[in-house]
């Protein structure tokens, strides 16, 4: 009994212990007494994954509370989340006033946000603190540790507020001035796709977010950059513009080593080309060639008989042959004509196509030869 306290340790009482043995369930502590201290596994963790053999090793030191001086079977009772509580208050004052960020645990996802474990104490945080953009899935947080700022603390109310929004922003802003400072016009960098809208699409370039407008998404003819883009899309974008007085940045998808109108030179006007309808609009049709290059065929264009509207006689996704009127390469337009493609090919099917008269006609030769 020589190194061991001879006074009986009391309920209440915060001691210090070193681990004696780690299992999946408990963890048994040297605490200096004559009988041993025992911590389960919910008084260890919150995280029901969370493997105690491997974050725990044997001789590791550990502040810990007796919540009973006799479990009944002969050993001391404590917790380590309740002692961890008692020194999260004080942190969680100095986090709150210095604004410094802590590490919390997403227990479970609650109505109307997240309940949030810190050292020993619950918190919650709203979904409108989760992040600086709209979240759609709460359970993509679920059981999952983050950084997140302390927003309102109040220990006699027993209410803990934390905000991982507003870290964001903190974050975001001293990366937007870092970005400002160091992007440059003609620089193509690694961005997220924020959000979407008729226009365009926002890229968080992290820290500073920019707009890639519609017609600079893609070299094709969209109606909408879903087309194109998802929300969360990892997008390499090239810088087009900077305004750093008002920290607006211009962006584009488009890389000039795909614009199809790099190869507009195997294209001759007169020439006769396949295509596919991809837009029925008012004016026409919208077709795009093998390689890539689009162009309207007017309506007046469409077909030898008069029509209101392409619909009448198209269908997007329809196999088409056209002929190239004009090619406008400095505003990089080109029209087609439909109709003069149909000429075409209804002049060839009569030249291949062969007639009982044909038929008849050269039996006739031959019979006279025969004579």
């Amino acid at each position: 009994m020589a190194g061991f306290s001879l006074n009986k340790v009391k309920d209440g009482d915060i001691l210090e212990g070193s681990i004696l043995k780690v299992s999946k369930e408990e963890i048994i502590v040297n605490i200096n007494y004559f009988a041993d201290g025992v911590i389960p596994r919910e008084e260890l963790t919150k995280d029901h994954g969370e493997d105690l053999t491997t974050t725990y090793q044997v001789g590791d030191l550990l502040k810990v509370i007796v919540l009973k001086a006799d479990d009944g079977e002969g050993n001391v009772l404590l917790s380590k989340i309740k002692a961890d509580a008692i020194v999260a208050h004080g942190d969680l004052e100095k986090a709150l006033e210095n604004k410094t960020p802590v590490k919390v645990y997403v227990q479970e996802v609650v109505k109307g946000g997240l309940r949030v474990f810190y050292q020993g104490l619950s918190g919650f945080m709203p979904a409108s603190l989760i992040s600086d953009s709209y979240v759609e899935n709460l359970q993509d947080f679920a059981q999952k540790t983050l950084d997140a700022l302390v927003e309102e603390y109040d220990e006699e109310e027993n209410k803990l507020i934390f905000s991982r929004r507003a870290l964001l922003k903190v974050q975001g802003e001293k990366n937007k001035k870092k970005l400002l400072q160091e992007l440059k016009e003609g620089d193509s960098v690694e961005g997220v796709v924020a959000n979407l809208a008729a226009y365009g699409a926002f890229i968080d370039l992290g820290g500073l977010t920019g707009l890639a407008h519609i017609s600079d998404l893609s070299y094709r003819r969209i109606q909408h950059p879903s087309e194109v883009l998802s929300v969360g899309d990892a997008v390499i974008v090239h810088i087009q513009k900077i305004d750093r007085k008002n920290e607006k940045i211009s962006l584009s998808l488009k890389n000039k080593a795909e614009d199809p109108w790099m190869r507009i030179g195997a294209i001759k006007v007169g020439s006769f080309y396949e295509g596919t309808v991809k837009r029925l609009i008012d004016a026409g049709a919208i077709v795009e060639l093998e390689n890539g290059i689009d162009g309207l065929v007017h309506i007046s264009e469409i077909s030898s008989s008069p029509v209101s509207h392409a619909k009448e006689v198209l269908q997007e996704g329809q196999q088409v042959k056209v002929k190239v009127m004009d090619i406008d390469e400095d505003r990089k337009r080109i029209s087609f004509s439909l109709r003069e493609g149909e000429e075409e090919q209804s002049f060839y099917d009569e030249e291949d196509a062969v007639t009982l008269g044909d038929v008849f006609s050269k039996l006739m030769e031959q019979f006279k030869g025969d004579e």
